[in-house]
């Protein structure tokens, strides 16, 4: 049996519709659940890995010079897209703590706003960028 246009339309309608409030549900959320996870620098002479966990702690490994280093602390969401670590965190790019102690960042999304990355600083076009890992070791669990 044929299958009539009107119903045809209507069907794609809805799937257009259920395409876009899925996309929309993952796009715009910035919550703990969605920002946890591994993130990696690479720059010059420099690399860390970061781990943010849902309960708001987290670890880094920074291989600086042949020098590495670790540290753990939190880090809580602030606004929309902020993103504050607690003293300890380790400079990463130039971007050193501000005066209490805090390094501050922000929550950017890419490919259709689905995967996030943190970028330090204030400059987020130039700012060091950690981009989401989705297959990482377990070196920092």
């Amino acid at each position: 049996m044929k299958t009539s246009t009107p119903i045809r339309v209507i069907g794609l309608i809805l799937c257009a519709i259920c395409l876009f409030t899925g996309w929309y549900m993952i796009a715009a959320n910035y919550d703990y659940g969605m920002v946890a996870g591994t993130y990696e620098f690479r720059g010059v002479g420099e690399s860390s890995v970061l781990l943010l966990k849902k309960d708001g702690s987290f670890l880094q490994k920074r291989s600086s010079n042949g020098k590495i280093e670790f540290a753990k602390g939190t880090w809580h969401r602030s606004g929309e897209g902020g993103v504050d670590f607690s003293e300890g965190f380790l400079e990463v790019g130039g971007v050193a703590p501000d005066s209490d102690g805090h390094t501050y960042g922000e929550v950017i999304k890419h490919f259709l706003n689905l995967i996030p990355s943190i970028v330090l600083g204030d400059d987020w076009d130039r700012g060091p960028k950690f981009h989401r890992v989705f297959f990482h070791s377990a070196e920092l669990e």
